[in-house]
């Protein structure tokens, strides 16, 4: 076995007893930004999702730029 192999398991063995809450063991909703604060809770600006996606007509970019956002808030957790 390799010594940094041996080492992981040591440290997990270790952390394991410890009673520190990791900071990696949030929930989605223990991360997500306050909800003024949250931009994807902003309305969608039809300027920005033709700057987004130049080669889609207006009505195409705003749906895909709201296909992107829902994309983004699922992938985080934050449910719709």
């Amino acid at each position: 076995m390799h010594p940094l192999d041996l080492y992981d398991q040591w440290r997990r063995r270790l952390l394991r007893w410890l009673p520190v809450r990791q900071a990696f063991d949030r929930t989605p909703g223990d991360v997500a930004p306050h909800g003024s604060e949250d931009w994807l809770l902003e309305p969608i600006d039809a300027d920005e999702a033709c700057r987004l996606f130049p080669h889609l007509a207006k009505d195409r970019a705003v749906l895909q730029y709201q296909k992107l956002r829902l994309q983004m808030r699922e992938q985080d957790g934050r449910g719709f």
